[in-house]
């Protein structure tokens, strides 16, 4: 399978990661307050596609990428009224190269229209940067060139 254009990037506690990275090697599950639904819609639009959706965790502070993985399922289940879980199952964890650690090395995903106009009418591709008020709870964005499927 090919690496999705798109990818999925969230801010998560120190702790929390350093809870992932030692867990097992092959994978791990990593939970979320906010119901990731259009996350999931996104990871079986890529999977239908025969693609691979990548995560993409950062943090500390300043923030800063850290790690990345492959979802393998996203679980989205209300509680009960207006208290949510989401439970994202993941592969084995990589680390990020440091020279793209800075959350403004990736860019948030363009709309379907940007991108048929970027293709149809004369105009300058536009990208926005990612930044720390878009990453929380979870942003879509273009996939970054150090995401691979090796």
């Amino acid at each position: 399978m090919t690496v999705s254009s798109r990818c999925i990037c969230t801010a998560i506690d120190a702790k929390a990661l350093a809870k992932i990275i030692e867990g097992p090697a092959g994978g791990a599950t990593y939970i979320d307050s906010h119901p990731w639904i259009v996350a999931r819609e996104l990871l079986d639009e890529v999977t239908a596609g025969a693609e691979r959706l990548p995560l993409i965790f950062a943090t500390g502070n300043p923030i800063v990428f850290s790690h990345w993985a492959f979802v393998a399922t996203i679980d989205v289940r209300e509680l009960h009224h207006g208290f949510w879980e989401t439970r994202c199952e993941i592969g084995a964890l990589k680390p990020v190269n440091p020279i793209w650690e800075s959350i403004d090395s990736i860019v948030l995903a363009p709309s379907a229209e940007q991108l048929h106009r970027e293709h149809v009418e004369p105009v300058h591709t536009h990208r926005q940067m990612l930044d720390e008020q878009h990453i929380w709870p979870y942003a879509v964005c273009e996939t970054p060139a150090f995401v691979t499927d090796a």
